[in-house]
């Protein structure tokens, strides 16, 4: 090909600048899309390079296997599975318990949250951890030593000062920086500001016993296999060892009866831990959604460009008979119209790149992902230059072959030439596929804006408005806590305040036992409250009495607690009625409660799961969270921040709102519909694009037709008419293939809530009307100039 083809091609380029921002653009955002997609399935389906071998590494899952409920599989496992392991001689020969925290480390005035992993010393060569300074392997050995990485030390310190050797202050200890590391890959399963032993006092896990406990799940456990083992050896190793624990007696007899398993344990390879893995059923259908609706995008623009190129292809006939009359032979038109397509994919690709760089931050936030490939990495712009270069020359086939099928004679002499009935069929047929995408991609985003919507809005049976929460560190002194406590109740700002095991709601899990009332046993969903928690949740009482409640500093033998029930809690026990529960007596083991209060059923369960019976556990020593109501947020926020460093100077304030926690749930489905929705609209104007094309070409194909219908008295709703014949079926046969297909993907996608919304056909007629509106916007031009065609001028050519 020689230069003078490329200034050919440019200069067309140059003459129809609609037509060429209008397929470059949507070339660009489509590539844009696909780039970004492929670099995030990169990272999260292939292993972090620092691991050696790591086919070799595995991480121990979890599964409880609680009656009534089918919970998936757990990121963690017990930390004693590492020992276990350990004392059975299981085939492999590195193991680490890995436990992680939010704690706010000190360096002087300097104060700072962090995101900090307590670990075994086998971690760091497990994981090919390798220092900067210092050395990973002994920082871990020891106790009272820490390793940061550069971006943690020098937030602690400084640009350009020295942390090695340095002093930090964390969770009341003392610890030394003896080793600086470079931040982990974004794909790496360890991320982290700072790392320190697992058995360091800072951690607390020895002193609350977390390492000897068989059915609680604090962390992870990673290991590295001999040669020869295999993940479901050691798994099925793991499960005979956990079926002969004292782990099987910590749960309630009938969970265990029939010979009925305690819970379920696996390990799964690092390099199946996005398909097989803990929560890998969800990410496998978020990024295969991804990858199906980028490859359309691209397929979109791709028809767009074809239908478009082709419309100009047959504007061309005389530029391409004087060609061949100049003795130019087919390979060098075919090459041509191939070239131009290249070079609108190269330019398409160019502007694809700048989209996805402006594009990929607010990706990653609405993903909730980082990208650990880097944009601009050679390799990743030589394999996107050749995808380019391989999308020019595919989608130039078609517009070649329509060049090359302009007869000479007939074109020198002003006589238009159609591509023929085999390539208006092929051009609708792609069109049919350009509604059916449109169609379909509306259709899923009215559905999961819709639900997103419906989630979010549901009566959880307490309120969360004008509530912040306080999130409080393990090892406080009583006076801090207190302390704290009596000077925020004593602020203007402060309604009402009250102590929790936790949000209500953020956790979708939580702590099971089986309740006993004498003739039903029960399991229930149960946490440690305050008496002042149904004021502030606004959760209406039933039945009893909170007033005049003693909450006993300690447990007395034959003295039974207080505690509150919900309504469904009430049913399951065999109530008859919320009056009838109280004063009565429920145990767990030999612990004995009373009912004292029934409040209204909440919902702490997503509305994917289940709604459990709940039971509230009084209690005055609960420490954990601190929730604050008031009718000003930010007032709340300024007088937390006034009053928590008189009591936690050592530790960074973390205070979020009850609301826009629990709106966390949703937010991964809330950003999935946004996404669908944007590449819905995409999609509609791309088809509304090839909706254009083929108007055009209609009208130019059928000029004469119009004409000697206007000659013979046609009306403009019979030239309109003309147009609807050529649209209608074609959109009659996408509805058809895509409304089936929108059904069922929503039945799909409905079936994994407990809760959803009563949509009915909304969703199907909302996407049908969509695409009709724009296919009447796209087609109204080229309508209207076929109602205004002049006779004498489509009679002349």
């Amino acid at each position: 090909m020689k230069l003078k083809d490329l200034r050919v091609s440019w200069r067309q380029l140059l003459n129809e600048p609609a037509y060429s921002l209008v397929v470059i653009l949507g070339l660009a955002i489509a590539i844009a899309a696909t780039y970004l997609i492929a670099l995030l399935l990169n990272d999260r389906w292939l292993p972090d390079p620092a691991v050696p071998a790591p086919q070799q590494v595995a991480r121990m899952e979890f599964k409880g296997n609680i009656p009534g409920r089918d919970d998936d599989w757990f990121q963690g496992s017990p930390y004693v599975f590492r020992n276990a392991l350990l004392e059975n001689k299981a085939p492999i020969t590195q193991s680490a318990r890995v436990a992680e925290a939010e704690l706010s480390l000190r360096v002087g005035e300097r104060l700072s949250k962090n995101a900090v992993l307590f670990a075994d010393a086998d971690l760091a060569p497990m994981f090919g951890l390798k220092a900067l300074k210092g050395d990973v392997s002994a920082a871990l050995q020891k106790p009272d030593t820490l390793v940061l990485t550069t971006l943690a030390a020098e937030r602690l310190f400084g640009a350009g000062q020295e942390a090695l050797g340095q002093r930090v202050r964390m969770s009341g200890q003392e610890m030394t920086v003896a080793a600086i590391v470079p931040v982990q890959a974004s794909n790496s399963e360890l991320q982290f500001d700072a790392l320190a032993s697992f058995e360091s006092p800072a951690s607390g896990i020895m002193a609350q016993g977390m390492d000897k406990a068989w059915y609680m799940i604090a962390g992870r456990v990673f290991v590295r296999m001999a040669d020869g083992s295999s993940t479901e050896q050691l798994g099925q190793l793991m499960q005979s060892i956990f079926d002969r624990s004292p782990g099987t007696l910590e749960v309630p007899p009938e969970w265990r009866a029939g010979g009925r398993k305690a819970a379920f344990t696996r390990a799964v390879a690092l390099t199946r831990l996005p398909f097989d893995g803990a929560y890998s059923a969800t990410r496998l259908m978020l990024y295969s959604a991804l990858s199906a609706a980028s490859a359309m995008m691209l397929a979109l623009a791709a028809i767009n460009y074809v239908n478009l190129s082709s419309v100009r292809t047959l504007r061309r006939q005389r530029e391409i008979a004087i060609l061949k009359s100049l003795g130019a032979s087919p390979a060098r038109i075919a090459a041509q119209f191939v070239f131009e397509s290249s070079l609108v994919a190269l330019l398409a690709g160019a502007m694809g790149l700048l989209l996805a760089w402006l594009l990929a931050p607010g990706l990653a936030d609405l993903l909730d992902v980082k990208f650990a490939s880097k944009l601009f990495a050679p390799m990743q712009l030589l394999s996107l230059f050749l995808g380019c270069l391989a999308l020019g020359a595919l989608t130039g086939l078609y517009p070649a072959r329509v060049a090359l099928g302009v007869h000479c004679a007939p074109a020198l002499q002003g006589r238009k030439q159609s591509e023929g009935k085999s390539g208006r069929n092929l051009r609708r047929a792609m069109t049919v596929l350009q509604f059916s995408a449109a169609l379909c991609l509306s259709g899923a985003a009215v559905m999961v804006v819709w639900q997103s919507e419906y989630v979010a809005r549901l009566d959880l049976g307490f309120k969360t408005q004008g509530l912040l929460a306080l999130d409080l560190p393990e090892g406080l002194k009583p006076e801090q806590t207190d302390g704290l406590y009596e000077a925020l109740q004593r602020h203007p700002a402060v309604q009402a305040l009250s102590w929790s095991e936790d949000v209500p709601g953020r956790n979708a899990v939580g702590q099971v036992d089986t309740m006993d009332n004498g003739t039903t046993r029960a399991g229930v969903r149960t946490g440690r409250f305050d008496l002042g928690f149904f004021k502030v949740y606004q959760i209406p009482l039933l039945a009893g009495s909170l007033e005049g409640i003693v909450l006993p500093e300690k447990t007395e033998p034959g003295v039974d607690r207080p505690l509150a029930i919900d309504l469904t809690a009430v049913k399951a026990l065999g109530f008859a009625s919320p009056q009838a529960a109280i004063g009565a007596q429920l145990k767990v083991g030999n612990d004995g409660w009373r009912v004292k209060a029934v409040v209204g059923a909440i919902k702490q369960e997503s509305a994917r799961n289940i709604a459990q019976p709940q039971v509230f556990r009084l209690s005055k020593k609960v420490r954990n969270v601190l929730t604050l109501k008031g009718t000003d947020m930010a007032a709340l926020r300024a007088a937390v921040s006034e009053v928590w460093p008189r009591y936690l100077p050592d530790t960074v304030v973390e205070m979020r709102g009850v609301e826009e926690q629990l709106a966390q749930r949703y937010r991964l489905d809330r950003n999935i519909g946004m996404l669908i929705a944007a590449t819905s609209l995409i999609a509609l104007l791309l088809a509304g694009f090839g909706v254009y094309a083929l108007a055009a070409y209609t009208v130019r194909r059928a000029a004469l037709e119009i004409v000697m219908r206007k000659l013979h008295g046609a009306d403009h709703r019979h030239i309109a008419g003309l147009l609807v014949k050529e649209f209608a079926p074609l959109l009659g046969i996408a509805a058809a293939i895509s409304l089936p297909l929108i059904w069922w993907a929503g039945r799909q996608y409905l079936g994994g809530f407990v809760e959803h919304a009563d949509m009915g056909g909304w969703p199907l007629l909302a996407a049908l009307l969509g695409t009709l509106l724009m296919t009447m916007l796209a087609g109204l031009r080229h309508g209207l100039a076929a109602m205004a065609m002049r006779p004498i001028l489509a009679l002349r050519d």
